[in-house]
C-alpha cells in the first residue's frame, strides 16, 4: 500500500525557483546581449520553472512522505512502510527503515516477553519480596508480599507495612555499609508470623530508583514444628523416665530395707508390674506411631469391611463395658460399602476411640456407635473431589471437653487433664496415632464436645469404589 502526505506547495515552489535560478541568470544574460526579447524570455523561464517543478514533485513528495514515515517510527506509531517509486535510492531506503521497524518491533516483542515471564516469575516465587528505594518506599512486591500485607503496598513506608524494629534496623544498616544481613523475627499482626529475612543491597544503579531488595521466608510451620520436636523428645523422656524411676525405687527397696517384708513386696511388686505395663503401652505406642509416619506416603489399597470390625471391637470391649454397667450400642444400616483401608490400621482406630469412650464415659452410660454413609463431608483436602464417605461417630455421655481443647487433642502426649489419663492408663499418644493413621489413609477426624454431656468422634474413609473410579478417571 502506497503512502503518500501531501507536499506543501511552498516547499515545492522554493525548491523550483532555487534550482531554477542559473537558468534565470543565463535568460537575463542574453537579454542584456540583445539576443533575447523580454517576452521570450519570460515565456522560457516559465518554461523552465514549470519543467522543474515536475521533475523536483515526486521526489519532494517522496522525501515528504519518508520525512512523516521517520517521525511515527520515532513516536513508536504502528505505521506501514511508504512505497517510494520516484527515485532507486531514495526507495531502497523505504525499504531499509521498513526492515529496520520489523526489527525494531520484534525486539519490542521480545522485550516485552522477557519482562511479563519476569513478572510472572516474581509473582510465582514462594517467599516474600519486597523492594524499596533509599527513603525506605516501597516500590515493587510479588503476590506473597500482597496477600500477606495488603494490596496496596506501592509508595507505602516500609516501616508501616512491616513495623519490625529488627527488620527496619538491618534496612538501615545495609543501606550504610552496603554489606548484605540475615536475621529472623517475629511479628505479631495481622496474625503471628515467624520470619527469616534477607536483606541486600540491589547489585547495580536502577532506573527505578530501586536500593533495597527485602525477601521474607515463612519459618512459622518449621519453627512450630521445631518446638513439636523438642516438646514430644521432652515429653516422651519424661513419661518413659516417670515409670523407670519408680521401678528402680522399688527395686532398691526390695533389694535394702523391705527385702524381707512379705507384705511391702507384694505391694511394691504390685506397683512395678503396673509401671511395666505402662511402660510397655507407651513404648509400644512409640513404635507404632513411629512405624505409621514411616509409611504416611503409602496409601493403603485394601477393601474393609467396616461394619464387621467395628462388631469385632465392640465385642473385645465387653468385658470392660460390663465392668462399669455401660452398655455399646450401634446404629448402622443393613449394608455398607468396604473403604478402602489398611485392615490393623483402622482396627486400632475404631479400638482407641471405642476404648477412650469406655474410659471417660460415666459408669452405666451408653455408648453410640454410629456407622453410616455422608455426604456432609469434612472441608478436607481429601475429600474435594469425592462425593460421599463412610462415617464411623462414637459418643460418649462423660465430662466433655472444653472448646479451647480440641484442635490440641491429636498432638502428642496433649492431655486435658494429665491425672485423671494415667490414672486410667492413657499414654496420651492414642489420638495422634489415630490423626497419623486417617492421614496416611487419606481420611479425616472430627470432634465435638460439649462440657458436661460428653463426646463425639466421628472418623471419615473413602469408599473404595469411589476411590477407584476417581483414580481410573
Amino acid at each position: 500500500m502506497t503512502v503518500h502526505s501531501s507536499l506543501p506547495l511552498s516547499t515545492l515552489a522554493k525548491a523550483t525557483a532555487l534550482l531554477s535560478l542559473p537558468a534565470l541568470g543565463a535568460f537575463l544574460v542574453l537579454i542584456v546581449r540583445g539576443e533575447m526579447s523580454v517576452a521570450g524570455v519570460l515565456q522560457g523561464y516559465l518554461m523552465c520553472l514549470a519543467g522543474v517543478a515536475l521533475i523536483l514533485y515526486p521526489l519532494l513528495s517522496n522525501l515528504h512522505t519518508l520525512t512523516r514515515y521517520v517521525k511515527d517510527l520515532a513516536q513508536d506509531k504502528k505505521v506501514a512502510a511508504p512505497v517510494l517509486s520516484s527515485l532507486n535510492a531514495i526507495a531502497d531506503l523505504s525499504e531499509a527503515l521498513n526492515n529496520l521497524q520489523i526489527s525494531w518491533e520484534t525486539r519490542q516483542n521480545l522485550m516485552e516477553n522477557e519482562k511479563n515471564e519476569r513478572e510472572i516469575l516474581v509473582d510465582s516465587l514462594p517467599d516474600v519480596l519486597i523492594m524499596t528505594n533509599e527513603k525506605m518506599e516501597i516500590l515493587r512486591t510479588n503476590r506473597a508480599a500482597r496477600d500477606i500485607f495488603g494490596q496496596n503496598l506501592h509508595g507505602q513506608k516500609l516501616e508501616a507495612i512491616v513495623p519490625n524494629d529488627k527488620l527496619l534496623n538491618g534496612a538501615a544498616a545495609v543501606m550504610d555499609d552496603l554489606k548484605g544481613r540475615m536475621l529472623e523475627f517475629q511479628m505479631i499482626e495481622p496474625e503471628p508470623k515467624d520470619f527469616r529475612a534477607l536483606i541486600e543491597r540491589f547489585p547495580v544503579a536502577s532506573t527505578g530508583g530501586i536500593a533495597l531488595v527485602i525477601t521474607l521466608n515463612d519459618v512459622t510451620e518449621l519453627k512450630r514444628v521445631e518446638k513439636m520436636r523438642a516438646d514430644f523428645v521432652a515429653n516422651a523422656s519424661h513419661e518413659i523416665r516417670t515409670p523407670l524411676a519408680s521401678i528402680s525405687g522399688f527395686i532398691e527397696t526390695l533389694q535394702g530395707p523391705a527385702k524381707d517384708d512379705e507384705k511391702a513386696r507384694e505391694q511394691f511388686l504390685s506397683v512395678m508390674s503396673e509401671q511395666s505395663k505402662r511402660l510397655t503401652a507407651l513404648v509400644t505406642d512409640l513404635l507404632s506411631l513411629s512405624k505409621i509416619e514411616m509409611n504416611s506416603q503409602s496409601i493403603p489399597t485394601g477393601r474393609v469391611d467396616i461394619l464387621r470390625m467395628v462388631k469385632n471391637e465392640k465385642e473385645s470391649f465387653a468385658w470392660m463395658a460390663g465392668q462399669k454397667r455401660m452398655e455399646m450400642v450401634i446404629d448402622q444400616p443393613e449394608t455398607l460399602p468396604e473403604v478402602r483401608a489398611d485392615e490393623n490400621e483402622l482396627r486400632q482406630v475404631i479400638h482407641n476411640l471405642i476404648g477412650n469412650a469406655l474410659k471417660y464415659g460415666h459408669d452405666g452410660t451408653n455408648i453410640i456407635i454410629s456407622v453410616r454413609i455422608t455426604s456432609s463431608l469434612p472441608n478436607d483436602p481429601n475429600f474435594i473431589k469425592l462425593q460421599r464417605a463412610v462415617i464411623v461417630s462414637v459418643r460418649d455421655h462423660g465430662d466433655g471437653i472444653a472448646r479451647e481443647h480440641l484442635p490440641r487433642l491429636t498432638e502428642r502426649f496433649y492431655r486435658v487433664d494429665s491425672a485423671r489419663t494415667r490414672k486410667i492408663g492413657g499414654t496420651g499418644l492414642g489420638l495422634a496415632i489415630v490423626k497419623h493413621i486417617l492421614n496416611r489413609h487419606r481420611g479425616a477426624l472430627t470432634i465435638d464436645s460439649i462440657v458436661g454431656e460428653g463426646s463425639t468422634f466421628s472418623v471419615y474413609l473413602p469408599i473404595f469404589e469411589d476411590v477407584a473410579d476417581y483414580t481410573m478417571a
